[in-house]
C-alpha cells in the first residue's frame, strides 16, 4: 500500500491480547506515515471497565488509545469502508468476513482489509488485494511482527504480470476494469496480450506481453484512444499529465462550459481521465463557471498574467482580437504549455474555437517505469 500522510487506517480487536498487538501495529504503521485509528470492541458488561483500565496496555504504549466501538462490528465496519483506505481486523477472519460483505461494492472501490491473528503469527489480505492495496499492506504488515504474508491473488501466487497492480503503482487509470480481468486471466492461461505505449519506456514489456499485431487483446499506454480496431480489445492505460488552456467568454454557465470541453475532448477521442489541470489568463482566474468546474473535476486551476503568457517562447496561433482584449494574443495555447512546462509540456491539441470557448491541450514530457513490476 502506497504511503502517504494523510492515509486513513481503521484497527480493531476483539481481547486484551488482540490489543497489544494493535498498538503495537500503530506505533510502528505511525512511523511509517500512516495515520491510524485503533478500536476494541469487548462483548459483556465488564467491557466499560476494562476498556478505561486500559486493556492490553503495556508500559510504552501508553500515549496510544483506543476508542471504544459500542455498535455491531458490521455497522462499524461499514461506517470505515466509508471513509477508510484500509481496515486491519485482529481476530478470526470470520468476523472480518461477514463484517465486511454487507458494504462491498467492488475491488476498485472498496477499502483494503486484512485479518492479522491475536499471536500475530498471519495477515490475510481477504479484499482488494490489487485495487485497495491489502496484498502490499499484509506484506508490510509482516515485516513489521514478523508474520507470514497469506497472499492468495492468483498473479501473485503464480508471479504473473498484474494489469492493475501495474497500472496503480505506476499512477496510470484503467480505462476499462471489465477487461483489466480477462487481460490478467489471458496472462494466467498463457495467452499472448498486446502491450504498447505512445511514450518511450524504460525497461522491458511484462513477461506475458508482446509487441506482435494481432493478439485478440492488447494493453495501450496513452492519453488518447485509438479509431476502433476490429478484432481486438484494447485495455488503455492512463497517464494523468494533460493540461488544460481554457478561454472562456465572460458569465458563461458551467454545465454549457463543462459540456463544451467534454464534447471537445471525446471528439479529439482524448481520455478526460488523463486531465491533471487547467490553465488560464488571470483575468479569468476568478470566473465562477470555470472554477466550479475544476473544483467538480479536480483539477487544479492556475493562471497567469498577459505578460507570463506573451513571454513564453513558441509557435502559437494569434488574434489580433483576443491581443487589444486581453493583452497577449493567445490565451489557451500558451496557458496549457506554460503551466505544463515544467514537465516539458508541448501542445498535443491547438487553439479549438468552440461555442464561447477556446481550448487547447497539452501534454506533459512522460516515460513509461516498466521497472515498476511486483512479482512474487
Amino acid at each position: 500500500m502506497e504511503q502517504k500522510k494523510g492515509y486513513q487506517l481503521a484497527l480493531i480487536c476483539f481481547t486484551s491480547t488482540g490489543a497489544r498487538l494493535l498498538r503495537q501495529l500503530i506505533k510502528e504503521l505511525n512511523k511509517d506515515g500512516f495515520r491510524s485509528q485503533g478500536y476494541i470492541k469487548i462483548s459483556g458488561t465488564a467491557a466499560g471497565n476494562h476498556f478505561e483500565t486500559g486493556i492490553g496496555r503495556q508500559a510504552d504504549d501508553t500515549e496510544i488509545q483506543l476508542k471504544q466501538v459500542e455498535e455491531p462490528v458490521a455497522e462499524w465496519t461499514g461506517k470505515q469502508f466509508k471513509q477508510a483506505k484500509g481496515l486491519i481486523f485482529i481476530g478470526a477472519a470470520g468476523i472480518a468476513v461477514r463484517a465486511s460483505a454487507r458494504w462491498i461494492q467492488n475491488k476498485f472501490q472498496d477499502p483494503a482489509v486484512v485479518v492479522v491473528d491475536e499471536k500475530g503469527q498471519f495477515a490475510i489480505p481477504i479484499l482488494s488485494g490489487h485495487g485497495g492495496g491489502a496484498n502490499a499492506l499484509a506484506q508490510q504488515i509482516s515485516g513489521y511482527i514478523h508474520a507470514i504474508p497469506v497472499i492468495t491473488t492468483a498473479t501473485d501466487v503464480q508471479g504473473k504480470f498484474a494489469v492493475d497492480l501495474f497500472a496503480k503503482e505506476n499512477e496510470l487509470l484503467l480505462s476499462d476494469r471489465e477487461l483489466s480481468k480477462k487481460i490478467s486471466a489471458d496472462i494466467l492461461e498463457g495467452r499472448p496480450v498486446g502491450f504498447f505505449s505512445d511514450f518511450p519506456m524504460a525497461g522491458n514489456i511484462p513477461e506475458g506481453c508482446c509487441q506482435i499485431p494481432g493478439c485478440s487483446r492488447r494493453i495501450f499506454v496513452s492519453v488518447k484512444a485509438e479509431e476502433s480496431k476490429e478484432g481486438s480489445e484494447t485495455l488503455y492505460l492512463i497517464p494523468r499529465i494533460l493540461t488544460l488552456g481554457i478561454g472562456c467568454r465572460k458569465g458563461i454557465k458551467k454545465e454549457k462550459l463543462k459540456k463544451t470541453i467534454l464534447s471537445c475532448l471525446k471528439e479529439q477521442r482524448i481520455f478526460v481521465q488523463g486531465v491533471c489541470q487547467a490553465a488560464t489568463i488571470d483575468l479569468k482566474a476568478n470566473e465562477a463557471s470555470l472554477n466550479e468546474l475544476c473544483q467538480e473535476m479536480g483539477w487544479p486551476l492556475l493562471s497567469f498574467s498577459a505578460d507570463q503568457l506573451g513571454s513564453l517562447k513558441g509557435t502559437f496561433s494569434h488574434s489580433q482580437f483576443v491581443e487589444r482584449t486581453v493583452g497577449v494574443g493567445n490565451v489557451c495555447e500558451r496557458a496549457a504549455v506554460l503551466a505544463s512546462k515544467g514537465q516539458g509540456g508541448k501542445l498535443l491539441v491547438t487553439k479549438q474555437v468552440l461555442d464561447g470557448v477556446t481550448l487547447a491541450i497539452a501534454v506533459g514530457d512522460w516515460q513509461l517505469n516498466l521497472g515498476n513490476l511486483t512479482k512474487s
